[in-house]
């Protein structure tokens, strides 16, 4: 699309219903929840990327869904944060009719790709009559006098022009894009995190800067994010080493720094990650031995494109891997040496076999490393997705800091701050679709309710 539409003449042209910034998982299903509940609204979406590049952070994503049980935050350490009750109790009322939306009204099947979920609920607000808009970059938010907002400031080509609207909704993202940003709440080496998908350089924290400047409030956690466990060698975006349950991690000294079985990869994969990148100074090495072949489906939890560094002893991988060869074989040594046979091993599930008097422990698939050859791969931190944004109340109003809801302004996805310090895995796609639906339902009914749609003509 090589314009705005209906952007020709901004001074005459009529607001629209509702402008969405933002084409990802949350902004399509507030557009396309708008359109298919006010029939004759007007409905625009903004997105910064081309059309090929559209909704990266969701079209990248392999599976955007988990089961009902694996909803909302997982339980936090004191001090960590939480989640707001009344966000998780909508999220696990309205996920599961969400999902039977996407399938039943929009052709989305439950266990999809994250770009099909993109091209299908971006035909669907096509065939509903919405427009997107490619190449466009939100700069800033204008109010009224009330504080009202009241449309979009956006730049397209070099120029900059207003999108006038009634109500607007923020599905733009973090901030895991914006070295700048990453630097400042988490300070010196954040702005060296790399986007786990090449799309998450887009998510630029426009959207949160914008509504704070116009008076909205934080919230979230801005010293915490979800990461995952990478092999930097790979190109591939979501290059996952999702194996380390079945080895030892350990950092650049050669030292363990956190308990590698605690709970299954989809449960761990984010802690681990951030633990990578702070604990162990964005350099850590997965080691294994030879077992971990013989465990079904082991290369599906390591980057397929990169070879293990392998080497017949533990000091012979040491120095393959520039460690200190006698760190790391005592190491090894500590860790087989507690490893006890304290029940049958089982890779499918948390087995309890754990280990006995180490620090820092193993709770499940403790099993010596003891045999050659012994496998290792470099595991780097790579940042989903932020988890400070706009302080939302449960209907996805954006607020101040009195709590007071800032009229005409919504945020979902990442771009609202919901999540606590940890988080299962394969929710975020899910919580933007189901808050970005539920908004725009509820925008539709103030609009029909302030511009009634007249009667239709009754049959001849």
């Amino acid at each position: 699309m090589s314009d705005l539409p209906g952007t020709a003449r901004p001074s005459s042209a009529a607001p629209w219903d509702l402008l969405v910034v933002g084409c990802g998982a949350g902004g399509l299903a507030a557009a396309v929840g708008f359109a298919e509940n006010a029939p004759g609204g007007r409905v625009l979406v903004l997105e910064r990327s081309s059309r090929y590049l559209r909704g990266w952070s969701t079209a990248r994503t392999r599976s955007p869904f988990r089961p009902a049980e694996g909803f909302g935050c997982r339980p936090h350490e004191p001090g960590e944060g939480s989640s707001d009750a009344a966000h998780l109790a909508v999220l696990r009322a309205h996920a599961e009719p969400t999902v039977r939306w996407l399938a039943d009204r929009h052709g989305v099947a439950f266990e999809t790709c994250g770009a099909n979920l993109v091209d299908g609920l971006a035909t669907s607000l096509d065939l509903l009559g919405g427009s997107i808009a490619h190449g466009v970059r939100a700069t800033g938010l204008s109010t009224d006098g009330l504080g009202s907002v009241t449309g979009v400031y956006v730049q397209q080509d070099g120029r900059t022009r207003h999108i006038a609207a009634r109500h607007t909704v923020l599905a733009s993202g973090g901030f895991q894009g914006s070295p700048h940003l990453l630097e400042r709440h988490f300070g010196p080496t954040g702005g060296e995190l790399r986007p786990s998908t090449p799309g998450g350089r887009n998510n630029r924290g426009d959207g949160i800067e914008m509504a704070v400047a116009v008076g909205a409030a934080r919230g979230g956690r801005y010293d915490h994010f979800h990461g995952e466990p990478v092999d930097p060698r790979s190109h591939p975006a979501e290059a996952l080493v999702l194996a380390y349950p079945y080895g030892i991690l350990v950092d650049a000294d050669g030292r363990r720094f956190l308990d590698e079985g605690a709970d299954t990869p989809d449960r761990t994969s984010g802690d681990v990650a951030f633990r990578i990148w702070r604990d162990a100074r964005q350099s850590a090495y997965l080691i294994c031995d030879a077992k971990i072949l013989r465990i079904d489906g082991h290369e599906r939890l390591l980057a397929r494109d990169q070879d293990p560094v392998t080497a017949p002893t533990v000091a012979e991988l040491a120095r393959r891997l520039d460690l200190v060869p006698d760190e790391l074989t005592r190491t090894v040594d500590r860790f087989n040496a507690a490893c006890r046979p304290t029940g049958p091993y089982d890779a499918t599930r948390p087995d309890g076999r754990h280990t006995v008097d180490l620090v820092p422990p193993k709770s499940n698939w403790a099993l010596a490393l003891d045999t050659g050859p012994f496998l290792a791969w470099p595991v780097h931190c790579a940042i989903a997705f932020t988890f400070g944004g706009l302080r939302t109340d449960a209907r996805s109003r954006v607020l101040t800091e009195q709590n007071e809801p800032i009229a005409g302004l919504y945020a979902v996805g990442e771009t609202a701050g919901l999540h606590c310090g940890r988080c299962a895995g394969a929710t975020s796609a899910l919580r933007a679709l189901t808050f970005g639906r539920l908004a725009g339902a509820e925008i539709a009914r103030t609009r029909n309710a302030a511009d009634p749609v007249p009667p239709a003509p009754p049959s001849p």
